[in-house]
């Protein structure tokens, strides 16, 4: 077991954790400290146990064994009310916000200002949310209904909840998993700025770079077991550092870190927009996907993303426009939101919508064919999972891989189909990252469309012959993979070459 963490500046400790889920050991005894002014990156496959330990430091798991330290004293009682109320927030990957209320309601529910007779003062709250928008350095759109706004924007919410709450210990899960590069530089540059002024930050990132350029600290859990926690020292090898951290994830074997585009013929144009408007989100969208091809889609959050993968799923008829082919599988951004039934079990998860396709006769379900269509799929997706298990119960990574299977399994078939990935990899470790490109590319060489939309420019660059930009409804900009982050960013954001010249 790891030496136990000294106490010193220590914000939040854990002492001897442990948890157990059922007959799954999610987390050994496990000792570690988040300390004020510092960076804290915790780092592990899915399934390593970060989330437990986190959770179990936000007093949303209560421990088995040992105990978690808050400002000095032990918490108790283990609730999340009581670590929000001693200073310690948690912004989950899957967010927890109310989403018929605004962006305003949601930063306050539970805290909100009150002027004289208990009346709520909105004017109070709104104004000290302008604030802390400014000090994030990010817009909020404060009277917009959060079920209408982008996962990005929903995350900026989470965050700027937990500052309203005066959080001195701020614990972020994959808080750059949908955000372009550019956007997470200025994330990290807030989080440098709360660390100076003394807040404590913990972020889980699968991301190596992010690492490298922004902890002060990394803690590394692989199958439940803390391995390490260590100082980065920015004044010897940095890289030799990160390598070890690699290894230490994956276990010793850390290869490739990205996958390889392989160039091939691209057939027919299988599915294709001409001119698509919807509402003021997609403005005259023309676009085509060839039999084996991947495409990438890159963008700001909130420049029509979210309305093109509507439209090419079916769910949204445009105003304007045509769209020719049909999509046979999609895999959506939010997989809780729109990807499983978070308590059904995975033998419902991984044919869900399909069942029409194991009707035998007289209407009556064929079971043994879907039981075995379903070990199949779960087999396929790489999930360490038995079909009775729910789907909630999975982590991130395996959740993601199970919602991916699902929609790869979708394309067998006599003719040539179409795939729509957005956010293929949100929140997914390195490991499950390579797994799910390789099916991707998998599916483009059995001659599949495939469209990706992604916030991360490497995966672009890992997966697409050609790199669509969307900015402001428009398809901007058709660049290579070899486009610079320059390229990409200006085009992006709708600045031309000549005017940054």
């Amino acid at each position: 077991m790891p030496e136990e963490p000294s106490a010193t500046k220590a914000l939040a400790r854990a002492v001897g954790v442990e948890k157990r889920f059922g007959e799954v050991q999610a987390l050994e005894p496990a000792s570690v400290s988040f300390q004020a002014g510092e960076v804290h990156a915790v780092c592990g496959e899915n399934g390593a146990g970060k989330s437990t330990l986190l959770k179990v430091i936000a007093g949303m798991v209560v421990p088995d064994a040992g105990h978690v330290e808050a400002f000095g004293a032990r918490l108790e009682p283990h609730t999340p009310r009581e670590a929000i109320r001693r200073g310690i927030g948690m912004v989950l990957q899957h967010f927890a916000l109310v989403p018929v209320f605004t962006a305003l309601e949601n930063i306050v529910l539970g805290a909100e200002p009150t002027a004289s007779l208990g009346r709520l003062d909105l004017a109070a709250a709104r104004r000290r949310a302008e604030q802390i928008a400014r000090d994030l350095g990010v817009d909020l759109p404060l009277d917009t209904v959060v079920e209408t706004l982008g996962v990005g924007d929903r995350q900026r919410i989470e965050i700027a909840r937990a500052l309203y709450r005066e959080a001195k210990l701020l614990i972020l899960d994959e808080p750059t998993a949908v955000l372009t590069k550019s956007e997470a530089a200025s994330l990290y540059a807030t989080l440098r700025r709360l660390a100076d002024d003394g807040t404590g930050i913990v972020v889980v990132t699968h991301k190596m770079d992010e690492v490298r350029a922004h902890a002060d600290v990394v803690t590394v859990l692989r199958k439940g077991r803390l391995i390490f926690t260590r100082d980065l020292d920015r004044e010897s090898e940095l890289g030799a550092q990160i390598a070890e951290v690699t290894a230490a994830i994956m276990g010793g074997a850390t290869g490739s870190e990205r996958a390889h585009v392989r160039e091939r013929h691209a057939g027919e144009t299988v599915i294709a927009l001409d001119g698509v408007k919807v509402g003021r989100a997609l403005d005259g969208v023309t676009l085509e996907v060839k039999a084996g091809e991947i495409v990438g889609i890159a963008g700001v959050e909130g420049n029509g993303q979210r309305e093109l993968v509507a439209v090419l799923g079916g769910d949204v008829t445009p105003d304007a426009g045509k769209v020719t082919g049909t999509t046979d599988a999609i895999v959506r951004e939010d997989r809780h939101a729109d990807g499983l039934v978070l308590d059904a079990p995975l033998r419902d998860n991984v044919v869900l919508g399909e069942l029409g396709k194991f009707a035998g006769g007289l209407g009556w379900l064929d079971l043994e064919a879907l039981e075995s269509e379903a070990r199949a799929r779960l087999a396929a997706s790489g999930a360490n999972a038995d079909l009775d298990r729910a789907a909630r119960t999975l982590s991130g990574g395996n959740q993601q891989k199970i919602v991916v299977a699902r929609a790869l399994a979708r394309l067998v078939g006599d003719r040539e189909k179409a795939l729509v990935a957005a956010q293929p990899t949100r929140g997914v470790d390195l490991g499950a990252s390579r797994d799910i490109h390789a099916r991707l590319f998998e599916a483009r060489d059995r001659g599949a469309a495939v469209l990706v939309v992604s916030a991360d420019l490497d995966e672009l660059r890992a997966l697409c012959t050609r790199i669509l930009v969307l900015s402001r409804g428009k398809i901007v900009a058709e660049l290579p993979p070899t486009a610079s982050d320059d390229e990409l960013g200006r085009a992006m954001l709708g600045v031309s070459a000549e005017a940054g010249a």
